[in-house]
């Protein structure tokens, strides 16, 4: 952060975390629609003062716009950027895409330093020109977009109505009538300035604010958005970037009076975690993991969560995502809702741990919680379950208590106790040795091999894992060597010492029965009791998930909450859980397309009376 004062203030828009924010003395970073977000990403806010926070699903970008232009009474200059779209000040030249950008792979802080996107960039720009007003992108022309004018491109594009432009230009006669043949010079136009980037020196920024927005909420008042789709519903973003060219067309006519620079485009937005708020001290914190394959199994271990827990207690449920679809998340939420109170939140993952090689049925989400106590870094202790799991206990008796000073609490793992005393080999990639030996050798645990633990279930003391650096540690042992059951076994490897056991049945493994030959008599008589009163069940490897495997032990349970899901006929059916259409999810023939097709344009007369002659014949 530079600490230069700047007579410019360019406010960049953001909406969600990403890995670099552009900020600086001229640069502010501003959360756009912060109102009716969750998020909280620690930047400058465009719900405090004066605002228009809760319109920005209709005004996208504009409420950061006439945020500055309310509560920013100190800058000589005002611009808006965004995000991915930004001027370059650097004043160099690029080879320029189809859309009149320049494009940039990423957006890290030597792209910032090239781009001139600093304090002492801008400051020498605007003050190399006497009598500037104002510094534009580049102008673009719609021909590169197939269309002859401004309005032919409004009018074709995708989630616009040409109706609302109608309205534009009534509201402009009204209000503006000198204006109108501005608008119909733009919009007869080829070329114009587009993506809302721009900075206007603060007078002429100002008289545009007030010639804007008097626009649009008048605009605002006569359209009726009931029935548009959400992207239909941002009609007063797009109609702003026509605004600018047809209040440029009126005030910036004279080219001595701005500067023109080119547009770069920024590929990556990569979403990277922002720490969820503290919890309530009444809360019950629970985590667990699950990309866009599990939903269906995560929506049911959330069911069995919310169904067991203390209803006096509320739970905050963090799911490490590692790739669920925006629709299915939706759904999810809206499962949450029904089934209870609390919050649930969703912390993106899917960038983490890509270069970690798995084996069997493991996926990338297993390691996400190595990384809990820097992704929940406002939380002091979660109970980490994973989603192949069905809980029938209450959590809260978990979360509540005392870890007599440990850092972790677990289940022993009694198939690795049993692996161990029946020599099971390890994987060969994990050295081959048998379980006993690959415990006190491999992993280093010496004589404390029956203190393996199975971490489907972990009570967690964050503060403690984050003083141990286990994140680190753990990542570099997975990254420099092979281990058999992956981050179960690091977690074992550095955590020998600092855990305190709980009762077998807080992770009943439904498989477990096949390996109480192989354990001493009183642990194998445990087993049995833990597996006919389960406080959690376990569904770990391939064939032992209902799922894959009808027959699996104590798979009714999991059928149970799966009745009270979004998404039992799609696991019974086998249908992906994201498809878009029916026929996207069902492989579906030519001759049966045709057939539809008829079928629906047939009048309903005559298909009441097939289905009546159907009816007769069966």
């Amino acid at each position: 952060m530079s600490t230069m004062t700047s007579s410019a203030h360019i406010y960049v828009c953001y909406h969600k975390p990403i890995p670099v924010t552009v900020s600086d003395a001229c640069f502010l970073p501003i959360q756009v629609g912060a109102a009716r977000s969750s998020a909280k990403l620690g930047l400058i806010r465009d719900d405090t003062g004066e605002n228009i926070s809760l319109k920005n699903g209709t005004f996208c970008e504009l409420t950061a716009l006439y945020w500055a232009w309310k509560n920013d009474h100190d800058a000589r200059w005002i611009g808006l950027m965004h995000y991915r779209r930004f001027l370059d000040f650097s004043g160099e030249t690029h080879e320029i895409d189809v859309h009149g950008c320049a494009n940039y792979d990423k957006l890290d802080y030597a792209t910032i330093e090239k781009l001139g996107l600093t304090t002492s960039h801008v400051e020498s720009l605007l003050n190399s020109k006497a009598g500037l007003l104002a510094v534009l992108p580049q102008k673009w022309s719609v021909r590169n977009a197939g269309n002859r004018t401004l309005r032919a491109h409004y009018v074709k594009a995708a989630h616009h109505h040409e109706a609302d432009l109608d309205v534009l230009r009534e509201v402009i006669d009204e209000l503006y009538p000198a204006d109108v043949e501005h608008f119909d010079a733009v919009m007869a136009a080829h070329d114009g300035y587009f993506t809302n980037i721009f900075v206007l020196r603060r007078d002429l920024f100002d008289e545009y604010c007030e010639w804007l927005f008097s626009i649009l909420f008048e605009v605002e008042r006569r359209l009726d958005l009931t029935n548009y789709s959400v992207a239909a519903q941002r009609v007063f973003g797009y109609m702003s970037e026509r605004l600018f060219n047809i209040f440029a067309h009126k005030r910036l006519a004279d080219p001595a009076k701005y500067v023109e620079l080119e547009r770069v485009f920024v590929r990556d937005e990569r979403v990277i975690y922002h720490a969820p708020e503290r919890p309530p001290a009444h809360a019950v914190s629970v985590v667990t993991a699950s990309d866009g394959n599990f939903v269906p199994h995560l929506a049911t271990f959330m069911t069995s969560v919310q169904a067991s827990l203390d209803p006096q207690r509320e739970l905050d449920l963090v799911v490490l995502d590692g790739g669920i679809p925006a629709d299915q998340r939706s759904m999810l939420e809206r499962q949450f809702r029904l089934n209870g109170r609390g919050r649930l939140t969703f912390v993106s993952c899917s960038h983490m741990f890509g270069d970690i090689p798995l084996h069997a049925h493991f996926s990338a989400a297993t390691f996400y919680r190595l990384s809990l106590g820097e992704l929940l870094a406002n939380h002091d202790r979660v109970v980490y379950v994973d989603a192949d799991t069905v809980v029938l206990g209450d959590l809260s008796t978990l979360f509540d208590m005392e870890l007599d000073g440990n850092a972790v609490a677990a289940v022993p793992d009694i198939i690795m106790r049993s692996f161990a005393a029946t020599g099971v080999p390890a994987l060969k990639e994990a050295g081959g040795a048998r379980a006993g030996n690959y415990l006190r050798d491999w992993l280093g645990m010496g004589d404390r091999g029956h203190e393996y633990f199975q971490a489907g279930l972990i009570v967690m003391d964050l503060e403690a894992l984050r003083k141990m650096n286990l994140r680190e540690v753990a990542y570099a042992d997975l990254t420099s060597k092979r281990y058999w059951f992956l981050d179960q076994d690091v977690l074992n490897k550095h955590l020998v010492g600092h855990v305190k056991f709980l009762d077998l049945s807080w992770n009943v493994v439904n498989m477990s029965m096949d390996v109480v030959s192989g354990l001493h008599v009183n642990l194998a008589e445990k087993v049995r009791e833990a597996f006919a009163s389960p406080r959690m069940i376990h569904y770990a490897g391939f064939e032992a998930k209902p799922w894959n495997n009808a027959a699996a032990p104590l798979a009714y349970f999991y059928w149970y909450f799966l009745r009270r899901t979004f998404w039992y006929e799609a696991v019974i059916e086998r249908r992906p859980v994201a498809a878009k259409t029916v026929d996207a999810s069902m492989n579906r023939s030519r001759a049966y397309r045709l057939a539809r097709k008829v079928w629906r344009r047939m009048p309903n007369r005559l298909q009441r009376t097939l289905f009546w002659a159907r009816d007769m014949m069966l």
